[in-house]
């Protein structure tokens, strides 16, 4: 083997070596775990199928993200990146052709991530504050400020007034 070939090989051999894999994390965006509970804080579930927007106001438009979802007692829901207070429009079809509906609102920062240049960008946030209207949720509680990928652990508890939803 000529010397040339052999310096060729051992630089090819060195350049695969030291490019390693990028473990970019693959699941999608950060969401927000929500939890509907009764007044005293017990799980529920729905009676009435749910439907869930994201009121993005900056951009202008409203989104459909849950379209007449039945059995209802968690949803998850992406958190935007730069918007410093996240809104999200809940509306419950009744039986009888009738919709109510109640907006959360949660303020937050957003705290970047970086895995690498390769790499989208990924922010987790921390829950600062939330509110509601009140027309079928009493109280909106932080349970966990923590929104990151763990989808195990219920950031926000949506309870609802005693009426039975």
């Amino acid at each position: 083997m000529k010397p040339s070939h052999i310096i060729l090989l051992a630089l090819l051999t060195a350049v695969t070596v030291a490019c390693s894999s990028i473990d970019c994390n693959i699941e999608g965006r950060v969401m927000c775990h929500y939890n509907i509970q009764d007044t005293q804080g017990n799980d529920i579930t729905l009676n009435y199928p749910m439907s869930v927007s994201l009121l993005r106001t900056a951009v202008g438009t409203d989104t459909v993200y849950i379209n007449s979802m039945s059995d209802a007692s968690t949803f998850d829901i992406p958190m935007s990146y730069g918007a410093d207070k996240d809104e999200i429009a809940i509306t419950l079809h009744l039986t009888d052709s009738t919709t109510i509906t109640d907006i959360i609102w949660a303020r937050k920062t957003n705290i970047p991530q970086f895995e690498s240049v390769d790499c989208a960008p990924r922010y987790h946030h921390e829950l600062l504050e939330a509110g509601s209207t009140h027309n079928f949720i009493d109280t909106v509680i932080i349970n966990n400020p923590k929104v990151s990928n763990d989808a195990s652990v219920s950031n926000i508890q949506i309870h609802l007034h005693s009426i039975d939803y």
